[in-house]
């Protein structure tokens, strides 16, 4: 599977949209929260980016001018309402401190087919509206989900590992479950991780279940299974570049965008599959959590979001039955039964 980079050209463009206001309508620039190499870039840029622009012809154009390099993955929500750049394809836990409700999409156990026809899609549209100045356009690679990687083995308590003692490297994503197993966290980028875990600052980290995409596997010894959560990513809009297009463009961005909620699924789930077979080379073992075990961590890991997004906002009750059925299975993606369209 090929990767999609980015050269000296568009390093200069990055520049120049820092320092200047949004493009013209008819082009819009776009960053990745995330490195470009991440395995999720690699979806936004495959699924979503070059088919609007094979499809839009002149009508409209994406140009992507990279990532963390670009802006730090926590100042690139504030920077995407300053109008630096039009798009931004990022993890909503990175709006966390902005839009709480992103917590929301974490803890989900639904997919975008569900939460547009139940009318979730549109309270999270009007609340990232009016926190983030943004535009929630799509919400990709929700299949993806999550899983505890640590450098050393831990110590078992009632079945479930227990963190007391280990520094994890966390976001927003992973914070409230570390917290809850005895962990501490830290707070540094995904691309330090590896010299993190070498130097022994942390001692495990939360990550997709694509962690080879970033040469993780370097530094995992022990994977926690089950899985947890599904990706939160989801491409936003700056607000004044959403409404300065015009009604066609619009329609074809939503159109396209619809179309990579199922594309990135199935190109992410392919990616996955390789992503297995590197981790497992590296010399990865699976902690296999029991089924009792396994239900109890799964309770804390959401159960833990749903009470941090009730303490941070008043939009939690009504959120959480459109986003969350309990006792819903989480599941790995069953690539064969898409075909043609996304799950409920």
């Amino acid at each position: 599977m090929s990767k999609i980079t980015i050269g000296i050209g568009a390093v200069a463009i990055a520049a120049a949209a820092i320092s200047s206001p949004a493009l013209a309508k008819d082009k819009l620039t776009s960053v990745t929260a995330l490195q470009t190499n991440n395995a999720m870039s690699q979806s936004f840029l495959t699924t979503f980016v070059a088919p609007l622009n094979k499809k839009a012809g002149d009508a409209l154009n994406i140009s992507y001018i990279g990532g963390q390099e670009v802006v730090p993955p926590r100042k690139a929500a504030n920077a995407l309402k300053r109008g630096q750049f039009d798009m931004l394809h990022s993890p909503s836990s990175y709006y966390i401190g902005t839009v709480p409700e992103a917590y929301a999409l974490l803890a989900s156990n639904h997919g975008p087919k569900a939460v547009r026809k139940n009318g979730g899609w549109e309270v999270l549209q009007d609340i990232w509206a009016k926190k983030a100045g943004a535009y929630l356009l799509a919400w990709g690679e929700s299949m993806t989900s999550y899983h505890m990687y640590l450098a050393k083995k831990p110590p078992m308590k009632d079945g479930l590992p227990d963190l007391t003692g280990f520094k994890m490297r966390a976001t927003g994503t992973y914070r409230p479950l570390f917290r809850a197993l005895g962990a501490t966290t830290i707070n540094i980028k995904s691309s330090e991780v590896i010299n993190a875990v070498q130097r022994g600052t942390v001692d495990g980290f939360g990550f997709t279940d694509q962690p080879a995409s970033v040469g993780f596997q370097e530094v995992i010894k022990y994977r926690v299974v089950p899985n947890f959560y599904q990706t939160n990513t989801v491409i936003t809009v700056n607000l004044d570049a959403w409404k300065a297009m015009s009604a066609a463009q619009k329609k074809m961005l939503t159109e396209v965008g619809i179309e990579y909620e199922t594309a990135s699924v199935l190109w992410s789930e392919d990616f996955r599959k390789g992503d297995e077979q590197k981790l497992k080379a590296a010399g990865a073992e699976d902690i296999v959590l029991s089924k009792d075990a396994a239900a109890r961590y799964l309770e804390i890991a959401h159960g833990e979001i749903w009470k941090e997004l009730a303490k941070r906002s008043d939009h939690a009750e009504k959120l959480r039955p459109l986003l969350y059925v309990p006792g819903k299975p989480q599941f790995q993606v069953d690539a064969a039964s898409l075909g043609a369209r996304h799950r409920n």
